[in-house]
């Protein structure tokens, strides 16, 4: 399927310097890629600044704060006393970050709190991670795989790339529905990570979120390969 960075793909032979001497050929490795990371809004494609993914993932811990011990949980997002408040205090209400979600030009905050629940029920943190870390993992080593440095957007682990992609597509969400019986938004939105140097494609991953409609929660943030929901 033709994505819209696929139209923007150049030809990379001329970055290739290929000669024959003596009957070998010579090639000329490649300088990294410059990678940005573009969303989709109302048919329009976007940048996704750095920042939505920083002040997503540190904006909430305390500089003196130590990781948890768990390597499980170590990561930018939430720190030991997060963590122990969440999973053995179960303050389901503690904040680990915080989302703007525009509509009619009103914005209303969207936080992602500890919760309740396990993967298959609940809301939150718990749910998300419960039900969720893998896929959010997968997408992580996918792009890295791809050549992006996620330690350059203050990404440390699967679930800073999840909150500040959770971020964007609250922000940028390219579709969204509300469901008056349940009492929630739901958005969706594609990712693309494109090669500033070349304009190309490098990688894409789908983004599905929601949130509560008569409430700040976060109910969940999951890759997704749906375009509704």
């Amino acid at each position: 399927m033709r994505t819209p960075f696929k139209s923007l793909a150049i030809a990379v032979g001329a970055a290739l310097v290929s000669s024959l001497s003596a009957g070998a050929a010579v090639a000329v490795e490649l300088p990294p890629p410059d990678i940005a990371i573009f969303t989709s809004s109302n048919g329009t494609l976007v940048e996704v600044p750095k920042s939505t993914f920083q002040e997503s993932t540190i904006r909430l811990r305390g500089e003196n704060s130590s990781a948890p011990s768990d390597p499980g949980v170590a990561s930018r997002l939430i720190d030991w006393d997060q963590w122990f408040g969440c999973f053995s205090l179960n303050n389901e209400s503690d904040v680990f970050a915080s989302y703007t979600f525009y509509y009619n030009g009103v914005g209303k905050d969207v936080r992602l709190k500890c919760g309740a629940g396990n993967g298959t029920s609940g809301w939150g943190y718990k749910h998300i991670r419960d039900g969720k870390e893998a896929r959010w993992q997968e997408k992580l080593d996918a792009a890295k795989a791809a050549g992006w440095k996620p330690q350059e957007w203050g990404v440390q682990s699967w679930d800073d790339l999840m909150s500040g992609a959770t971020a964007g597509v609250i922000l940028y969400p390219d579709y969204l529905s509300h469901s008056a019986v349940g009492n929630k938004w739901c958005a969706n939105n594609e990712f693309y990570l494109l090669d500033r140097k070349t304009n190309r494609e490098l990688y894409s991953f789908r983004v599905e979120a929601a949130w509560a409609s008569d409430s700040d929660r976060l109910i969940t943030s999951f890759p997704s390969n749906r375009t509704y929901c």
